[in-house]
């Protein structure tokens, strides 16, 4: 029989409430599918609300819908093997859409998506497809449901493109957009598996833009943004530096623009990854954040970065209580080269630090800077070719040995001329405010340091006691024999080094 019969004979059935002829009339219709008999969408639909109409049961409509569900993709692929129907192939791939979505098929859905795009000419039509299924895989952040429909769309367009880069694209710019959707409405763990599934078919997404909505036009820090407060709002912390490493920690480019919010969203992004990952000790990742803040790498970002001060200085107290200092040295040397301000006090807990770690080289060129910066009074500051030092009685064993290094080059010349043997070298441990004759224990302490400096230099150097000033200040001569030796063993690189 003809099409228009069969839709009558429904239509007849559902006008009348004929409950009874549902099953024969079903049965029938099956075996005419089965005999070839051709219909289009709109004929199964037609026949679906009559079976509303009349209210069948569940398995009844299911086995229409099954029907509908297969005969439609078999019609679409023997459509797109000619180019001639790609017009249809887009008209049945609309409607086969829908009726996924209402299934939930959303692995058929992702096979629906590759054979239109195989089959369908016109960019148009295929656009306005990519919408559609960007809409329903979006709607589902209005749902509680804990399955997310676009990793199993993701994975069969992925099964079935071989490869094809304009499917991993089309792929990670829709992901993009549900991530998007379920971000808006505080989704984590959703957001999270789309993630996680463009992370595993490796779509690198950072590059590319969301397919619908305000995403479309989004940059890519508020893109980066998005997803890497979804992984740190999920509890990953290495998520959330993987996305900004993946985009190159990129703000404000001319190839991406981006505006203030989208900078100050950053700034405040990072520095919640930078707490969190100081609360876990894990400063090697703190550091590398802290050198990505808004500012460093791109100047057209207009920060201040001079604000981060408190932050640097923060991960370099925190590397001294865990005895990490090559974290803490990297620190440095970038808030030196970045011109950030330092904390005298950690700086030179740095420099201590790196000479009883035998590591004179750094602990050196920290105390040069140090100098340059105004972390030492004047009197280690200053002119040091007077043959006296003034030591100040706070500083550490290893600052007293380094101020004696620059005491000893500066007056190189006068020690090894054939007249040093008059020469008088003096140093004076200078006193503290609060370090009264009364109450002296610190200041003794602070001969001992002085006393142990001498020591632990290589060659070791001697000092021999001269005398207590009239401000009850230990006076000390430098022998000279000691100076010499010094000098021939160390003066080819302490010249280098301390010649400022």
């Amino acid at each position: 029989p003809a099409v228009d019969v069969l839709l009558k004979v429904f239509e007849h059935v559902a006008s009348l409430n004929i409950k009874d002829a549902v099953p024969t009339l079903i049965s029938t219709f099956c075996k005419l599918i089965g005999a070839g008999m051709f219909l289009e969408s709109t004929h199964f639909d037609c026949i679906i609300k009559y079976l509303h109409q009349l209210k069948v049961s569940s398995q009844e409509l299911n086995t229409v819908l099954n029907i509908k569900s297969r005969y439609v993709f078999k019609e679409l692929f023997c459509i797109c093997l000619s180019s001639s129907f790609a017009r249809l192939t887009y008209i049945y791939s609309l409607s086969s859409s829908q009726h996924c979505k209402e299934k939930k098929d959303w692995a058929k859905l992702g096979a629906l998506f590759v054979n239109a795009r195989t089959g369908c000419e016109h960019f148009d039509d295929l656009q306005k497809l990519s919408l559609c299924i960007a809409e329903i895989l979006t709607k589902d952040s209005e749902t509680n449901r804990p399955e997310v429909p676009f990793c199993d769309f993701a994975d069969a367009v992925a099964k079935n493109s071989q490869h094809n880069e304009a499917d991993r694209i089309f792929i990670g710019r829709i992901g993009i957009s549900v991530m998007y959707s379920y971000h808006k409405v505080l989704q984590w763990i959703k957001g999270r598996k789309v993630l996680d599934k463009l992370h595993e078919l490796q779509i690198h997404f950072t590059v590319l833009k969301g397919l619908i909505g305000a995403e479309k036009l989004a940059s890519r820090c508020q893109i980066v943004n998005k997803a890497a407060e979804i992984f740190l709002k999920t509890g990953s912390m290495d998520g959330a530096t993987w996305v900004l490493r993946e985009s190159e920690w990129t703000t404000n480019t001319p190839l991406w623009p981006c505006d203030k919010m989208d900078i100050l969203s950053r700034h405040n992004l990072l520095c919640t990854l930078v707490h969190k990952y100081l609360r876990k000790s894990l400063y090697r990742q703190a550091l590398e954040v802290l050198q990505n803040l808004p500012g460093f790498r791109n100047h057209s970002d207009t920060v201040d970065v001079s604000q981060y001060s408190s932050l640097f200085n923060k991960l370099i107290n925190a590397c001294f209580e865990s005895k990490n200092l090559g974290v803490s040295s990297s620190a440095v040397d970038f808030m030196l080269s970045k011109n950030i301000a330092i904390d005298f006090f950690l700086l030179r807990e740095l420099i201590t630090a790196l000479g009883r770690s035998s590591l004179w080289s750094k602990a050196r060129t920290y105390y040069k800077s140090a100098l340059s910066l105004g972390c030492y009074p004047p009197p280690l500051q200053g002119n040091l070719y007077h043959k006296l030092l003034m030591i100040p009685s706070y500083l550490s064993e290893v600052e007293m040995l380094l101020a004696i290094e620059i005491f000893l080059v500066s007056n190189a010349s006068d020690i090894q001329s054939p007249m040093a043997t008059s020469q008088t070298l003096q140093i004076i441990l200078k006193r503290c405010a609060d370090q009264t004759v009364q109450n002296s224990s610190d200041y003794q302490a602070a001969v001992e340091r002085l006393i142990l400096a001498a020591r632990v230099s290589d060659p070791k150097l001697f000092l021999k006691h001269m005398t207590m000033n009239v401000n009850m200040e230990e006076v000390y001569s430098l022998e000279l024999t000691s100076a010499l030796k010094w000098l021939q063993e160390n003066m080819k690189w302490a010249g280098k080094v301390w010649l400022f």
